[in-house]
């Protein structure tokens, strides 16, 4: 495999992370979006970035609950009460909150639900919310937040759940529930002003004008990153090589191009 978390420093993913945008700003819904702090990055911030660096964090959204947490632990208005609370019936796992934080602009308790995603827009599937999928469509925009709305906010509400929060001596009448929902867009309208990351059938991709560019196919974990932030870039059939091997998983790369000063990202779909 290209692929090494090694080229990719954990400073860029994280600071990729903090300019990944809420795309609920745009697909709204009766949920508080969460306002995202902000976060200057100090020597004591780096210091706790190169803590997170284990197995546990190895998949995308569990690296991002760690960049979460530490965003929290960083900024001025919010303080990090619980994170990860399973909740359990008899040994039964009822389920998971994922953040428990105190707003100290606003004066109270949030239970925070944290999602980073990557989306195509396809209009093939439907229009509006409904265009976002995964590159694998395999998930959706929609599918996530009916998941968060009917299984993972109301958890907070079940009684079992009420052990835990007397456990940090909170009253569930004064809990407002937020979600996080940072996400990546990528259009295949080489037209479209939404965002200027797009997606290509792989024959739309070897048509591309390439020009001695290099490339890098970055794992899962670091689609936080950018381009810009790579230290190790690959040929052009080399890239191809591992395309290949992907399209027989039925998985869809996500490719960072860099020819001479200026970079690009896209994914390759392999349904397309």
């Amino acid at each position: 495999m290209l692929s090494n978390t090694s080229e990719v420093d954990l400073l860029s993913q994280f600071t990729g992370f903090l300019q990944t945008p809420d795309i609920r700003n745009k697909y709204g819904s009766e949920i508080p979006v969460f306002e995202f702090p902000e976060v200057d990055i100090t020597e004591e911030l780096i210091a706790e970035l190169e803590k997170i660096d284990h197995p546990r964090n190895s998949v995308l959204g569990k690296r991002m609950e760690s960049f979460f947490e530490i965003a929290i632990k960083f900024s001025n208005r919010y303080e990090l009460i619980a994170s990860n609370i399973q909740v359990n019936q008899e040994k039964i796992t009822l389920g998971e909150l994922d953040f428990l934080l105190y707003d100290h602009q606003d004066i109270k308790p949030l239970h925070v639900e944290l999602v980073y995603k990557i989306y195509i827009l396809d209009p093939e599937v439907g229009q509006n919310e409904k265009m976002l999928i995964g590159p694998n469509r395999k998930d959706s925009f929609l599918e996530k937040m009916e998941k968060i709305t009917t299984r993972q906010l109301p958890l907070l509400k079940h009684p079992e759940t009420q052990i835990y929060l007397k456990k940090y001596d909170l009253n569930l009448e004064e809990i407002e529930q937020q979600i996080c929902f940072k996400a990546q867009l990528y259009s295949n309208d080489p037209n479209a002003t939404l965002q200027g990351d797009q997606y290509f059938s792989l024959q739309e991709f070897q048509q591309l004008e390439k020009n001695n560019a290099l490339f890098y196919a970055p794992k899962k974990n670091l689609w936080s990153s950018k381009p810009e932030s790579c230290n190790q870039w690959h040929s052009y059939s080399d890239l191809i090589e591992e395309i290949s091997g992907l399209f027989q998983k039925k998985k869809s790369p996500l490719i960072w191009m860099k020819h001479e000063d200026r970079f690009s990202r896209f994914f390759v779909v392999w349904w397309k």
